[in-house]
């Protein structure tokens, strides 16, 4: 069997499996994730200034991601909230998931790095972190008050990064 084929299955599996855990636990109300730990504001400063920072990975849609307040600097874009919004119609959550297919394979070398996922207010990003801890990613966390707690304690955003996806 092809070793690239079971890669792409298995990317494709973790979205729908954002998917189906989204609907299941975000939507009910169900926020706690065992292998997913939160990291604070000012612990996720702390760490972007360290000599190894934590990969970030905002879920946040386009929108949310290049308006406002920005994005926290070096944030990889993953528009997986996008996910949600293609609930109502198969061909747009196929679309959605071919789309973020590319961007999960960018991201298989940091599995055994620190991670950390970033929402609008910290109960998507949890989800996000969960599926990855599942997926094999040893260190991955969710940022606890998602961007806008960030943006309340004023720490430094940005627009001025370019996007691989448009619409």
């Amino acid at each position: 069997m092809n070793p690239n084929y079971d890669i792409k299955l298995s990317r494709r599996g973790m979205l729908f499996k954002i998917a189906r855990v989204v609907t299941s636990k975000l939507i009910k109300g169900r926020y706690y994730f065992a292998n997913v730990s939160e990291i604070s504001a000012e612990d996720l400063r702390e760490r972007l200034s360290s000599e190894h920072p934590p990969l970030l990975i905002d879920t946040r849609s386009k929108q949310e991601y290049t308006s406002g307040f920005g994005h926290i600097l070096n944030s990889k874009w993953m528009p997986l909230m996008d996910l949600v919004g293609g609930f109502g119609s198969t061909d747009k959550f196929k679309a959605k998931v071919k789309e973020l297919e590319a961007e999960f394979k960018e991201i298989e070398s940091f599995k055994e790095q620190e991670v950390v996922t970033i929402c609008p207010g910290g109960g998507f990003s949890l989800v996000a972190a969960e599926i990855m801890a599942e997926n094999g990613f040893k260190n991955v966390k969710s940022l606890g008050g998602g961007a806008d707690g960030w943006f309340k304690m004023g720490f430094p955003t940005t627009l001025d990064e370019e996007l691989k996806h448009e619409d």
